[in-house]
């Protein structure tokens, strides 16, 4: 897996039209919706493999999620290296919304744009795209909550944690 350079560039708004924010109100009308690249400044990318096609050749419902997890995998290990071991404190995946924009086909590069969509005591909202070249495939929000795995209980998330989540957060993006 490659990842794509972030692009950390100031302020993040781009035109959209009509949406809703994550508090349920018209969101703002400068913020990208989930299916548009613009939407995204944290990009990971993966590859369509032969393996990942279904009997018409097209990419498998299974894929999209793995494509998915690749994206979140690395964007919150960039964050905080160490978070998703899967052993001790870090984050684990309660909830995946996931809507299938698309086909996709082999061959193909796929990226994976990631936000930061809700910062809660003990979890998080990540919004993700799937994009072969421009074109949107699929959108995700995935919900993940800082857990002590070995108590199998979520915990407060430490301040770096959500500063290093703020850095990427988009409070008024439309929703799934």
């Amino acid at each position: 897996m490659h990842r794509l350079p972030s692009l950390r560039q100031g302020p993040f708004r781009m035109p959209e039209g009509p949406g809703r924010g994550s508090d349920g109100a018209p969101a703002a009308p400068d913020v990208p919706g989930a299916r548009e690249r613009a939407a995204y400044r944290y990009w990971t990318r993966d590859i369509v493999r032969f393996q990942d096609l279904d009997r018409l050749g097209h990419v498998n419902n299974v894929s999209f999620a793995v494509y998915l997890e690749s994206g979140r995998v690395d964007f919150l290990e960039t964050l905080n290296p160490g978070s998703t071991a899967g052993s001790g404190i870090g984050w684990v995946i309660a909830r995946l919304v996931l809507d299938f924009v698309a086909e996709a086909r082999y061959p193909a590069d796929v990226d994976i744009g990631s936000r930061v969509l809700h910062i809660g005591r003990t979890s998080c909202v990540i919004g993700q795209g799937l994009f072969i070249g421009d074109r949107c495939f699929g959108a995700a929000e995935n919900v993940c909550v800082w857990a002590d795995t070995g108590a199998g209980r979520s915990r407060p998330m430490p301040e770096p944690v959500r500063a290093a989540l703020a850095d990427y957060l988009v409070p008024d993006a439309p929703r799934l």
